[in-house]
C-alpha cells in the first residue's frame, strides 16, 4: 500500500464527519420552533435582477396574528440543494427557495418584514376579510357608471353587480393589491379567445377603515364598454408590471397567474436565494450574496428600487418639466432632483433613510428621520447648509411635506428644497 493511502483515508473521513455534524446542527436549528408572522397571500411573474445591477405601510389590520405561510419552496433535498414546491427556477438557473428558509438564519430581518408594507402587497380577495366587509354593501359609481351592490357567492367568492341591459352585469373581484394602510383596490382577469389576458382594475377600492371608495385616478374616466363599467381595462406590459411590482414571483396566463409568490418578499429584491442558502448551510460564513457583494453600490440600489418605486425613464418629459403633485408617489424621481442626493458625493441613498425590512409607519419614525437630517446638516458640519428657521426640528414637515393624493392618501415629497 502507498504510505500516503492511509493519510488521504484519514483525511476524508475527517470530512465527512464534519460535514454530516454541520448538517446535522443545521437541522436542529431548522426544527426550532418557527412561526411565520407573514402574510397568507399567494404567489406572479419570475423576473430576477442580477446582484451587480439591480438584484434588489403599516400592515393590514385585517392580517391575524401568525397566519400560515404558503409561499412554496421550503423543502430540502439531500443536503446538496434545495427543492421548490412550486418549481420556481430563476433566470440564472437558482431556485426560489421562499421567505421561511431565509427566516432560519436571518430571522430578526425576518420578524420585522413581516410588519412592513411590502409583506402584504397581493392577495387572493377570497383569502381576506374583504368579502366580509363589502357583503350586502352598495356604492355609487357616477354617471355612466351606475349603482354596485356587492355579495358573496356560495363559493365565498365577492361579487360586484350592476343593474343594465347589456351583460356583464356582476363580476367576481379576484385580486387585491396593496398593503391596506392606504388602499387595496381590486384587479380581476380574463382570458380572451385569442388566449391573452386582460383584466378590469375596479372602480371602487377599499381605503383604510375599511371604507369603499372611488379609485384614485378614476375621477374623470368614462365607460366604452358594458365591462368597463367595472373599471379600467389593463392588458399587456401595464398589466404585467401592475402585478409584477406587487409580487415575488407571477406568471400571468390565459386569465390566470401562475407561479404565485405573492407579495415583495426577500427573493423578490435579492433573487432567487438556493445557491446562498446551500453555501450558508455548508460554512458558518458563507459568502457575500446580493446587497452584500462588492459590486453594489448606490445606482444598484437605486435601480432596484425605482424599478417598481419609478425612475424618471418611466416619467413624461413634461410631468418631469412641471412636476404634478401626482408625482410625489414615485420616490426616486423627487430624490434624484435633489441637492441632498446631488452633493451626497454618493453616500445617500434609499436605505440611508428607509430600511426594507422595517416599516416606516411607526409612531417613531418621524423622530428617526429628522436625525437622519441632522447627521448631515449638524451645525458642527461647515460644509453643510444648516436650517436658519429651524435647524432640529420639523425638517420634514418643512422641506419633505406630506402631499395629499385624493382619498386621504397622502405621500412625502421626496423633491428635499427649500419651499415657499
Amino acid at each position: 500500500m502507498n504510505r500516503f493511502q492511509p493519510l488521504v483515508l484519514i483525511s476524508l473521513i475527517l470530512v465527512l464527519v464534519l460535514t454530516i455534524a454541520s448538517f446535522g446542527e443545521l437541522s436542529q436549528r431548522s426544527d426550532e420552533a418557527f412561526s411565520d408572522p407573514g402574510s397568507v397571500q399567494r404567489p406572479i411573474r419570475a423576473v430576477v435582477f442580477p446582484p451587480s445591477s439591480a438584484d434588489g405601510v403599516a400592515p393590514d389590520p385585517r392580517e391575524s396574528a401568525e397566519p400560515a405561510d404558503v409561499t412554496p419552496g421550503a423543502g430540502l433535498t439531500d443536503g446538496a440543494g434545495l427543492t421548490d414546491g412550486a418549481g420556481l427556477t430563476g433566470a440564472t438557473g437558482l431556485t426560489y427557495v421562499g421567505r421561511k428558509v431565509c427566516g432560519e438564519c436571518h430571522r430578526e430581518n425576518f420578524a420585522a418584514h413581516a410588519h412592513h408594507g411590502h409583506a402584504s402587497t397581493f392577495f387572493e380577495v377570497a383569502d381576506t376579510e374583504l368579502p366580509e366587509i363589502f357583503a350586502g354593501e352598495t356604492f355609487d359609481g357616477g354617471p355612466q357608471y351606475g349603482i354596485y351592490s356587492y355579495q358573496r357567492d356560495a363559493e365565498g367568492n365577492l361579487i360586484a353587480k350592476l343593474d343594465g341591459p347589456e351583460p356583464p352585469t356582476s363580476l367576481m373581484l379576484q385580486y387585491a393589491l396593496g398593503s391596506g394602510f392606504n388602499a387595496q383596490t381590486f384587479l380581476t382577469l380574463q382570458a380572451t379567445p385569442g388566449g391573452e389576458t386582460t383584466a378590469i382594475e375596479h372602480r371602487v377600492s377599499c381605503y383604510a377603515g375599511d371604507r369603499l371608495g372611488l379609485t384614485v385616478g378614476h375621477e374623470e374616466k368614462t365607460p366604452d364598454s358594458a365591462a368597463e363599467r367595472f373599471g379600467s381595462p389593463l392588458q399587456g406590459e401595464v398589466l404585467e408590471r401592475c402585478v409584477y411590482c406587487h409580487t415575488t414571483t407571477a406568471t400571468i396566463r390565459q386569465g390566470h397567474i401562475a407561479d404565485l409568490t405573492p407579495n415583495v418578499d426577500c427573493e423578490k429584491c435579492h433573487g432567487p436565494g438556493s445557491e446562498h442558502v446551500r453555501s450558508a448551510r455548508l460554512s458558518p460564513k458563507p459568502a457575500p450574496y446580493s446587497v452584500g457583494m462588492e459590486t453594489w453600490d448606490r445606482e444598484s440600489e437605486l435601480q432596484l428600487c425605482g424599478d417598481c418605486h419609478r425612475l424618471p425613464r418611466s416619467i413624461s418629459k413634461l410631468e418631469l418639466r412641471d412636476y404634478p403633485d401626482t408625482l410625489v408617489r414615485f420616490q426616486p424621481v423627487g430624490m434624484l432632483r435633489s441637492k441632498c442626493y446631488l452633493k451626497s458625493e454618493q453616500s445617500l441613498r434609499c436605505t440611508t433613510c428607509h430600511s426594507p425590512h422595517v416599516s416606516h409607519h411607526g409612531p417613531d419614525e418621524m423622530s428617526r428621520q429628522i436625525k437622519n437630517c441632522i447627521q448631515c446638516h449638524d451645525q458642527t458640519q461647515s460644509s453643510h447648509v444648516i436650517c436658519p428657521v429651524s435647524p432640529q426640528t420639523d425638517c420634514i414637515d418643512c422641506h419633505m411635506p406630506a402631499i395629499d393624493q385624493k382619498q386621504g392618501i397622502k405621500f412625502h415629497d421626496h423633491w428635499i428644497r427649500v419651499r415657499d
